[in-house]
């Protein structure tokens, strides 16, 4: 029985930090545009390059007819 009321004091615990710390993350708002990461005198990119993960290569045969 010890055991028991041990697991639920500890599950009562972590529930309430949990709780806790979901009530301080709202900070964060939707927003539709990305006006907040562009800078006020605009976007200037310094770097022309692709960089790929993945390749991926699809054939297919052309009939001649």
């Amino acid at each position: 029985m010890p055991i028991v009321i041990g697991i639920l004091v500890a599950l009562l615990i972590s529930l309430g930090i949990c709780l806790f710390w979901r009530s301080k993350m709202k900070t964060a708002k939707i927003a539709k545009t990305a006006d907040n990461y562009i800078p006020a005198n605009g976007f200037r990119l310094t770097v022309q390059a692709d960089t790929y993960l993945y390749r991926t290569t699809t054939r297919r045969r052309i009939d001649r007819k």
